[in-house]
């Protein structure tokens, strides 16, 4: 006897109608980001500002740069944060011809910091830590102790520092339309006007959501393009998955600075290159 069990049903007008749905928040959500992204221009130079007068010099010893094993020759290389929607403070292939790709560098102040951030996912579960659960992965991986000191880095964890940014942006309005089109989506539209609302969409868990369902950058990757546009040469913020520090470094803007990233330790090849400064910054984007 045969035995049958029905998996899944539907009609093909549910499947032309979820198709359009999803056409229509892809639409939707490149109508919303163009809208701030307009009112974001017309004071593009006040929030540059906002940016660089908050910055700081920042020094750092024996941090962490995890990279996947390929790119073992090259630890250094911000190359590879521009693949598929990008890092979480900067913007990678969504649709370069829309938004412009730019890279970072990406270091953690410990290695099981930047084994989560590079391996590991998702928050705890059960027992283990973020950084177990990177450990139980099987790719391979390099992992280089790297020292530096950056002229110009803005701390978002000091919500002092992003106090002007806020008051430049939290009048910012969304057009008629746009709202009536988020009602019938059933989205909801948000608007930041507090510090706290912008730490929480800057760290947000799920921050690919956009980039890679919607083709739009996230909020953290705009902020991210803000201060690069803005000169500022890294941000430093607390990693979701640890709470420890980690820095996004900006190397293209090491140009006339005296800002470097190098490794620690000696390297197993003259071809691995182990100083990122205002000589070279150039090879490594």
């Amino acid at each position: 006897m045969i035995r049958r069990w029905q998996l899944e049903s539907g009609r093909v007008s549910d499947i032309i109608k979820s198709k359009k749905l999803y056409e229509d928040l892809v639409e939707f959500h490149w109508r919303y980001y163009y809208e701030l992204a307009f009112q974001r221009r017309r004071i593009r130079e006040e929030l540059n500002s906002s940016l660089r007068n908050v910055a700081a010099a920042f020094q750092f010893s024996g941090w962490q740069r995890v990279v996947k094993y390929k790119y073992s020759l090259y630890p250094l290389s911000a190359k590879g944060s521009l693949i598929g929607p990008g890092g979480r403070f900067n913007v990678g292939a969504i649709d370069p011809t829309r938004y412009p790709m730019f890279p970072a560098l990406y270091l953690a102040a410990d290695k099981g910091t930047a084994l989560a951030e590079v391996l590991g996912r998702d928050k705890d579960v059960g027992s283990l830590t973020p950084e177990q659960l990177a450990l139980t992965k099987p790719d391979s991986i390099s992992a280089v102790s790297v020292t530096g000191r950056l002229d110009a880095v803005v701390d978002i964890r000091t919500p002092g520092n992003l106090f002007k940014f806020v008051s430049l942006i939290k009048d910012f309005k969304l057009s008629k339309s746009l709202i009536s089109e988020a009602r019938r989506l059933g989205w909801s539209l948000m608007l930041i006007t507090t510090v706290a609302e912008l730490k929480t969409v800057m760290m947000l868990d799920n921050w690919r959501n956009w980039p890679m369902l919607y083709d739009v950058p996230a909020g953290c990757q705009i902020f991210g393009g803000t201060a690069v546009d803005a000169g500022i040469e890294g941000i430093l913020y607390e990693s979701v998955l640890t709470g420890k520090e980690c820095l996004a470094v900006f190397p293209q803007n090491f140009l006339n600075s005296s800002s470097y990233v190098e490794l620690d330790d000696p390297v197993p090849s003259d071809d691995v290159r182990t100083r990122i400064d205002s000589t070279n910054f150039a090879d490594f984007i």
